[in-house]
């Protein structure tokens, strides 16, 4: 599993489940990858885990309203 950090030019930006950086040339993108998404490798290539992704999104969301609330910027 793979999650884009960001896309540089011809290269994806990605961190392993173990937290480590992996440079992913961007060609091997599917369709309609950004930032954000997760990655299964799947038979030589990459397809986006919709539903690990927005989890992950869901999960981010819920963080950030917590601390803007924790800091009376709600």
């Amino acid at each position: 599993m793979l999650i884009i950090d960001r896309i540089e030019g011809e290269f994806a930006v990605c961190e392993t489940e173990d937290g480590e950086k992996r440079d992913l040339p961007a060609s091997l993108l599917p369709d309609g990858a950004r930032e954000g998404d997760v990655l299964d490798e799947r038979d030589g290539g990459y397809r986006i885990n919709f539903e690990e992704t927005e989890r992950r999104r869901a999960g981010n969301a819920g963080r950030l309203s917590r601390l803007l609330r924790r800091e009376g910027r709600e």
